[in-house]
This record gives C-alpha cells, structure tokens and sequence, in this order.
C-alpha cells in the first residue's frame, strides 16, 4: 500500500526527481483538460474524487514516508487545482472557443496564486495543518485563479469592443 500513496500523491511519480514539482505537477494534469472540458459534470466528479483520494494518499504518504506535513513531490494537490482553475473557467467562459488559450491562461493564472499565496491562501497555508490543508490551499488558488481569467476576459473583451 505505501507505493500506491507515494503513485496517488506525486501522480504518478511525474514530481519525484524535478526542481519544480509543483509546476510539473500542473502540467501532468492537463490530459485530463479535455474530459473537464467537454463534459462538466463528469469533471466535477473526477475533480472531486481526486481531492478526497488526494486526502487519504496525502494523509498516508506523509505518515509512511515520514516526511514534512507539505512535501513539494506531492502533487496531487497541484492537479486538483489546475483541473478546478479549467472546470470554473470553463464553466464561466461556455461559449468561448479558444480553448488552448484558455487553458493556457488557466495553467499560468493558477501557477501564479499557487507560488505567490496571495491571502487568503497563505492562511490557510499556515493555519490548515495535514492533508486538508495542502489541498485546500490549492482550491482557493484554483478560485482566485479563475477570478483573475475572468477579470482579465473582462478587460480584453472592454478593450475590443472600444476598439471598434
């Protein structure tokens, strides 16, 4: 069982041997856009088990590889974001048909408040101990994230329309 936490917590072993895990961890994750993007409800469903199943391995594999409570190979939590930051945008932008562009904005948007932890995730980074807080750190960052994608749409669509 200790390999199947260390497999679920690094997805798949993408973030064992790399300087940037966290980043890695958001780029492994986007095999998984194209489910999230062409069927909402099934990519909230798959969202959702991996944040409960990214509980349990967290929770395990920092208790069996007797690491620090927020190890950076873990990245499973980095993988729910990302997929989050994707599902709320593209429920927010249905009708937009760009979607590398979009995922593009989605993956650098939500790397942005990941590494910054602008508030309020660095209080929960700080006061959220154990596995709920190294995912949920990661669901505020997806939020902010899509915040930012929809304010910046905002802006770009203003801005078109007034070039007109």
């Amino acid at each position: 069982m200790k390999f199947i936490y260390k497999l679920i917590s690094t997805w798949w072993l993408s973030c064992t041997a790399t300087k940037m895990p966290g980043t890695v961890g958001s780029l492994a994750s986007l095999p998984l856009a194209p489910v999230i993007l062409s069927n909402k409800i099934l990519g909230a469903a798959i969202i959702s088990f991996l944040f409960v199943v990214g509980l349990w391995s967290t929770g395990n594999y920092v208790k069996h590889y007797q690491t620090s409570q927020d190890p950076k190979e873990v990245v499973i939590d980095e993988v729910v974001g990302q997929l989050l930051t994707i599902l709320l945008a593209s429920v927010l932008f249905s009708n937009y048909k760009d979607d590398y562009f979009l995922l593009l904005l989605c993956f650098l948007s939500f790397r942005f408040f990941d590494i910054i932890k602008t508030w309020p995730i660095n209080l929960i980074d700080k006061n959220t101990k154990g596995p709920l807080g190294v995912m949920l750190d990661d669901i505020i960052a997806a939020i902010l994230a899509c915040a930012f994608v929809g304010a910046l749409y905002c802006l770009l669509s203003l801005y078109a329309a007034s070039s007109l």
